[in-house]
């Protein structure tokens, strides 16, 4: 597999460390004022581990998704490894919530210039927006 780390940044680093040199960042809830407003769909959890200041890992969690509440996404990623979705349904048995697979997320190529029946999505946020968003 591919890793898109900085030539500086050790792949070892990954495989042993002293938790003296890891940060764990948590937002349980971001999207606070969303979550107060009834806006579920824009609320996530956040998690990431930082080690000796280089970002290593990170989970994305969207509990309430626009088109269905009781479905929601887990998005997580390392550099070495690469991003990956995995679904998740209130409906679920123990069994299938087992049996499930992440789904491989393809890289952004973002030196490639997109063509021109592209479809661009941007994410802002809804709390902080300007007219230059």
């Amino acid at each position: 597999m591919k890793s898109y780390l900085p030539d500086e940044v050790s792949t070892d680093m990954f495989e042993s460390f002293n938790t003296k040199d890891a940060t764990v960042w948590i937002d349980p809830l971001d999207g606070t004022s969303d979550f107060v407003k009834g806006n579920l769909p824009a609320c996530t959890v956040l998690i990431g581990l930082t080690l000796k200041q280089q970002s290593r890992f990170g989970v994305v969690h969207n509990p309430f998704s626009f088109e269905d509440q009781t479905k929601s996404l887990t998005y997580f990623g390392s550099a070495e490894h690469g991003s990956y979705v995995i679904p998740y349904d209130c409906e679920m048995s123990v069994e299938d919530t087992l049996k499930r697979e992440p789904k491989y997320l393809e890289p952004f190529n973002h030196k490639q210039e997109p063509a021109s029946d592209d479809k661009i999505r941007v994410a802002a946020s809804l709390q902080h927006f300007s007219p230059t968003m």
